[in-house]
């Protein structure tokens, strides 16, 4: 009679394992967190470093914790599948996911986030995940969408006025003034000019790429992180408001001697010598790509002030690094626009004093769009973090 009664107990318990694994209802070993973050941003990097790798040192055998760095692609793609299952409304640059819950934001992560994660360790029945595969291909398209809400706008319009800021368009005149001077034939005018731009546009492309490259390694390290963001903050918010005082002034004097961010005239004496040096000559193409190259690095005094807090918001944008790259190559395609143009209109004939006076007639404009632009930038750092 024993026999048959503990062959059906025993028949049983397996059953009750079978129905346990087919519903999914496994307790694991520990319990799963997972941090969602890139590795641009600083508050992401502290909340790693000082949250999150203390408790796991705390509860080697009971918690496990999951970085995933959204700047990679699948990441990206299994950060959007839990936002989904649960039912994340707005999401944060940092997130953080238990079994049955969430946290988004910096601030409620640091508050809340040790207390709950040992509320869970307490309670093992809780250790089960809510959120397991992942079928990427079905998300393709919401990847796709959040790409194109990079600040596309703001990246797009700052290429454009930096590209025909008081510096540039001083340099412009004075490169098509010149070439006026040497009596130049039409084709010489369009080698040189185009010549000159695409050494600009090179030159201010592995400027960037640099800066780029360095910034994203530096902010790795919370405090330099902010030191950055907070300088960008600064100087986008500094020249913007200087930029609004040109504008006024300039509107009041019609002056340019009364705009204080321009090139200083040693500078810009110095530019003279360099287009006069090297363009004098035979060697056109030559003379062009160097000329280019060295103005280039002598105007990153002036149009570095649009250039770096740009290159700012790309780092701290949460998308990938590629994105970021081409988004690079983009800007510096808007900044050599303008002087393609001017070059192809001096080829058919546009004269330097032509250009000169459309500049001053809408150098007010110019300048509150700066100022606009930054300021925008200086409110985006300071608040995104």
């Amino acid at each position: 009679m024993k026999k048959p009664l503990l062959l059906i107990t025993y028949l049983c318990l397996i059953f009750i394992s079978l129905t346990n694994s087919f519903s999914g209802e496994i307790k694991p070993d520990k319990l799963t967190v997972y941090f969602f973050g890139s590795r641009t941003c600083g508050e992401c990097l502290e909340i790693k470093q000082v949250l999150l790798e203390p408790l796991s040192e705390r509860y080697p055998d009971k918690l496990s914790i999951e970085y995933h760095n959204i700047d990679d692609e699948k990441s990206f793609q299994l950060l959007i599948k839990f936002e989904e299952e649960y039912n994340v409304i707005a999401t944060y640059p940092q997130e953080l996911f238990l079994p049955d819950t969430f946290l988004a934001g910096y601030e409620p992560i640091m508050e809340s986030a040790e207390k709950l994660i040992e509320e869970y360790i307490s309670n093992p029945d809780k250790w089960v995940k809510k959120c397991t595969a992942i079928d990427t291909s079905r998300y393709k398209q919401d990847l796709e969408k959040r790409i194109e809400k990079f600040t596309f706008l703001g990246i797009f319009f700052a290429g454009l006025i930096d590209g025909i800021n008081p510096c540039a368009i001083a340099t412009m005149i004075f490169l098509i003034s010149f070439l006026a001077t040497q009596k130049r034939k039409r084709l010489e005018v369009l080698v040189i000019g185009l010549s000159f731009t695409a050494a600009v546009f090179i030159t201010y492309l592995l400027m960037g790429l640099g800066a780029f490259k360095a910034l994203t390694l530096l902010e790795q390290y919370y405090w330099i992180s902010e030191i950055i963001r907070w300088s960008a903050v600064a100087l986008a918010g500094i020249v913007s408001i200087a930029s609004f005082i040109d504008a006024f002034s300039y509107s009041k004097s019609g002056k340019t001697e009364s705009i204080k961010l321009q090139l200083p005239k040693s500078l810009k004496l110095r530019i003279h010598k360099i287009i006069s040096g090297n363009l004098s000559g035979t060697r056109l193409i030559t003379g062009a790509i160097i000329t280019g190259f060295l103005v280039t690095l002598l105007e990153a005094v002036c149009t570095g002030q649009v250039y770096l807090p740009t290159i700012v918001l790309m780092t701290k944008a949460a998308g990938f690094h590629m994105k970021g790259w081409l988004y690079l190559i983009f800007y510096n395609f808007l900044f050599v626009l303008p002087l393609m143009i001017v070059m192809v209109l001096a080829y058919y004939g546009m004269k330097w004093n032509e250009l000169a006076k459309t500049t001053q007639k809408h150098l007010t404009l110019i300048k509150i769009l700066i100022g606009v632009i930054l300021g925008a930038f200086a409110v985006f750092l300071a608040v995104a973090g």
